[in-house]
């Protein structure tokens, strides 16, 4: 009678734990399909080397009518810039295109707002050191596994410092990045071993002509009077990227855009599509400064050169992915 009694309380246990096990699976289940289909801009915390960061998501209206997998943008803000800042910038234009689209957005966040690659001279200078290499990477690992992502479709796009951070983690993970928009900076002379050789990686750049920071010819970054490391050319840029591509020397393609009469500016729109691996493209900004084309004038342009109207970097950006 006493072990028949137990046997009747171990089997109630067991049932019940199994129920509370079945409970808590189905919460997380509806936790994870909460968080794939609120949309909007949540804040996420991860640990890098035993240092705390954060990150930002955005979330696409109607993403909970997308079928499948869906691509992600990563969003890289320049030096002295944040997350915040940029989604906050970019939010009428790239969140618009992701609602519409249907792509995730992701916005990585710096320590004291600047990213330390591990090399060049703007890193080797700063006071904290940190591996952003690393955290870029668990940025990647943590949307993925928190989000529906297309692993094969994940982009990079950014400005300034933000730009070169395009180019870091094309260069350090080929095969997870699709391809990159990089504006307002060619390639950095410290990078240009690292991203020589590997797998195709789509490549757009977006560069002013009279960027008064980051000489469109190449040379020294000028901060302040302050030199902050070396760019190759914007046409070095694309040619290392054309021949890393397998892409002829020749564009396919070459376009004049003047939308805009009234900034006195326009865009010669050159494509290279007859490449053995991935396209490359480049916006060349007659009279353009170190801007985001259709952003915002965020510093008087006596200091960081004219806002150009005649194309949306957002745009044509998520244009040059959404075709890959």
């Amino acid at each position: 009678m006493r072990f028949a009694l137990e046997e009747q309380v171990t089997h109630r246990l067991f049932t019940y734990r199994i129920a509370l096990m079945a409970s808590a699976l189905l919460l997380l289940g509806c936790a994870v399909d909460a968080e794939r289909r609120h949309a909007g801009t949540s804040r996420h915390e991860l640990s890098v080397g035993g240092v705390k960061r954060h990150y930002l998501l955005y979330t696409p209206q109607g993403v909970e009518h997308q079928d499948g997998v869906r691509p992600l943008v990563v969003v890289l803000h320049g030096g002295g810039g944040t997350a915040l800042g940029i989604a906050r910038e970019l939010s009428g234009t790239m969140h618009r295109l992701a609602d519409r689209e249907g792509f995730y957005v992701a916005y990585p966040d710096a320590i004291d707002k600047m990213w330390d690659f591990g090399a060049g001279k703007v890193s080797e200078e700063l006071n904290t050191r940190v591996d952003d290499r690393a955290y870029f990477e668990q940025v990647l690992n943590e949307a993925i596994g928190r989000l529906p992502i297309d692993e094969t479709r994940v982009f990079a796009t950014g400005i300034s410092r933000g730009g070169q951070a395009s180019y870091f983690i094309a260069c350090s993970f080929p095969r997870r990045i699709r391809a990159i928009a990089a504006v307002a900076m060619p390639l950095p002379r410290f990078m240009a071993d690292m991203c020589t050789d590997g797998p195709p990686v789509g490549v757009a750049v977006i560069n002013g002509t009279h960027d008064p920071l980051v000489p469109y010819d190449g040379g020294h970054i000028t901060v302040r009077a302050r030199k902050r490391g070396e760019v190759l050319s914007t046409d070095a840029t694309i040619s290392l990227w054309l021949r890393r591509n397998g892409c002829d020397e020749e564009p396919t393609d070459r376009e004049i855009i003047d939308t805009s009469k009234a900034d006195g500016m326009l865009v010669e729109k050159k494509s290279w599509g007859n490449c053995r691996g991935a396209p490359v493209l480049l916006y060349r900004v007659e009279g353009g400064g170190h801007t985001w084309p259709s952003g915002k004038q965020y510093l008087p342009a006596f200091l960081v050169g004219p806002v150009n109207h005649d194309i949306d970097g957002a745009a044509e950006a998520w244009a040059f992915f959404r075709d890959l």
